[in-house]
């Protein structure tokens, strides 16, 4: 592209484009600053289904509490325009895949550096409760011997299955873990099992599980048949405890770092430990290239594999501690909206309880349906119909409480204490236990409404002094 013909997307100026993805298109862009950024801008077929971009809006807030030397940070999103993207750390260099295939194998000591790296990246995105899920060679940069994770959070938005339908597949055989595959429940092990597939690589220039059809891929996969005697002795049994089939047996990110961290090339390490991780099937070797995207009708169904059964089943890894809570951060993100706006919501239902109070309550409604109707796992209908129900009479219960309260104080007039209790009511249609999916609903429309840093301090700025306001008019009506 030349400089005559750049092309402006928001306050960005694109360059030149620098990959390009089953879900959208990378370019090198600047900024308003002259700065260099990645914009990956979603496929018009992408950006057109609401549920992925919905998923989209409440993944972008997540991605942003990743902080990691390791991890292109995100620094921006537009996602309610025309053209959905999200913007991210501009990382110079070349992808693991490309040096690998270019110029062989890595040497040990830089294997031995990648490891680390990359732990250390799943450690500090792990830690902010995020999966990648999509980790392997062409989403990892090499920048001056370092590797960064890259493409960070958009492959694994779209739903699947939906992806499957329009003849893409999400992700790429061979980094993908057994339970992605499997259609299982995807936990933080997932992302161990892609870093090791991703090392191995790395360390022998080899795809872990063979070259073959996208099905041979699959299968050896989810029957753990790595080409693990192709790697360094050294590697192997390091490898091999990250490539197990079962998830839970797999180390965390935190102890593969630690691991990774002992790992000499001089010493004598013991060949790979049992279990299902051996030698690739020979016959696979003998296939066609894999093919990644694929039109539906033309694939053959993979091999017959029995689910797992709830006996094999491991609960889920426990939840990484919450990121620490940032005052000046907070004041400048979405949420701090969110509690401007419920303060005046409150406020204004204290001046006007009845009009109010009706309009706040069928809000509440509209946010929980939207929530019931974006959500993954939809619970039945007639329960969650309960469920609301059930939470407006305690919100009410929560008023006429509110209101007893304060007429038995004998400080307020009758009148007063219902308005005060009229604003109780709303307070409670947003706090009060149950009301999980209207905060959630909520924040998924302000994320939209709100998708950047821009944005969002203006309204910051606006909501302020209206809040303020109402709070003052509210008080001196009583």
């Amino acid at each position: 592209m030349s400089t005559q013909t750049y092309e402006h997307l928001g306050p960005y100026r694109m360059v030149r484009k620098i990959g390009e993805g089953g879900m959208g298109v990378a370019h090198l862009g600047l900024d308003a600053a002259g700065r260099e950024v990645a914009i990956k801008v979603l496929h018009p077929h992408v950006a057109a289904d609401l549920k992925a971009r919905d998923r989209l809006f409440r993944e972008v807030e997540t991605m942003r509490r990743v902080r990691s030397s390791y991890v292109a940070e995100v620094l921006d999103a537009e996602l309610s325009g025309a053209r959905p993207y999200v913007v991210t750390r501009f990382a110079p260099g070349r992808t693991l895949e490309d040096t690998v295939l270019s110029g062989g194998p890595l040497p040990p000591h830089e294997v031995i550096r990648l490891a680390q790296g990359l732990c250390q990246a799943l450690v500090d995105i792990h830690a902010a409760g995020v999966i990648h899920r999509d980790l392997k060679p062409s989403n990892v940069m090499m920048v001056d011997g370092r590797p960064l994770v890259i493409d960070f959070g958009i492959a694994h938005l779209v739903d699947a299955a939906r992806l499957t339908q329009s003849g893409m597949f999400v992700g790429t055989p061979g980094y993908l873990a057994p339970e992605i595959i499997r259609g299982s429940q995807i936990t933080q092990a997932a992302d161990v099992h892609a870093l090791a597939s991703t090392v191995f690589f790395a360390a022998t220039g080899l795809p872990p599980f063979g070259t073959g059809t996208f099905e041979a891929v699959c299968f050896n996969t989810m029957e753990g048949r790595s080409q693990i005697d192709k790697a360094p002795a050294w590697l192997r049994d390091w490898l091999s405890r990250a490539l197990q089939v079962d998830p839970s047996a797999r180390p965390g990110a935190r102890e593969l770092l630690r691991t990774a961290g002992a790992l000499d090339p001089g010493s004598r390490v013991p060949q790979a430990r049992g279990g299902r991780t051996v030698a690739m099937n020979t016959v696979s070797d003998l296939l066609p290239p894999v093919e990644y995207a694929r039109r539906r009708e033309q694939e053959t169904p993979p091999p017959t594999l029995h689910a797992e059964s709830p006996q094999e089943r491991r609960p889920a890894p426990p939840r990484p501690p919450a990121e620490p809570f940032e005052l000046r951060r907070f004041l400048k993100s979405s949420g701090f909206v969110g509690v401007l706006a419920l303060v005046t919501l409150v406020a204004l239902t204290v001046v006007m309880p009845v009009v109010v109070g009706l309009v706040v309550a069928a809000l509440s409604l509209a946010l929980r349906a939207g929530d019931h109707y974006f959500a993954e796992e939809r619970p039945e209908l007639t329960r969650a119909a309960m469920v609301a129900m059930g939470h407006l009479l305690l919100s009410l219960a929560f008023g006429i409480a509110a209101a007893g309260l304060l007429h038995l104080a004998g400080r307020l007039s009758t009148s007063h204490a219902e308005s005060l209790a009229a604003g109780a009511f709303t307070l409670g249609l947003f706090v009060l236990p149950g009301a999980g999916p209207v905060r959630r609903a909520a924040s998924g429309l302000l994320a939209r409404l709100l998708p950047g840093h821009t944005a969002t301090v203006v309204t910051v700025a606006v909501m302020g002094p209206i809040a303020l306001t109402s709070v003052i008019v509210a008080l001196v009506g009583l």
